[in-house]
């Protein structure tokens, strides 16, 4: 039972026995450039969504403000409304 295995796709390292390190070969600059592209996408993404949240928030605020100066409106006719009805306006 002394046989080890050996993968056809296990890397080969460069083992350095005394000290315990391994080496291995830098990536190629085809490996460097598409890990920048993807990480420029993953900031870029993140910016956009950022933006967009941002947007949404400060846009969505005159919307509220109109929706609930009508509220008021409506609950003011109303009690002058109900007011009248009861005879508590004179």
């Amino acid at each position: 039972m002394n046989q080890t295995a050996s993968h056809s796709q296990t890397p080969e390292f460069g083992h350095t026995p005394s000290t315990g390190i391994l080496r291995q070969q830098p990536p190629s600059s085809v490996q460097i450039a598409k890990t920048n592209k993807r990480a420029k996408a993953k900031a870029w993404m993140q910016d956009t969504l950022a933006v967009a949240v941002i947007l949404g928030t400060i846009g969505s605020v005159p919307f509220m403000v109109k929706s609930c100066s009508e509220d008021v409106d409506r609950q003011a006719v109303e009690a002058v409304k109900f007011q009248a009805q009861v005879g508590g306006v004179k």
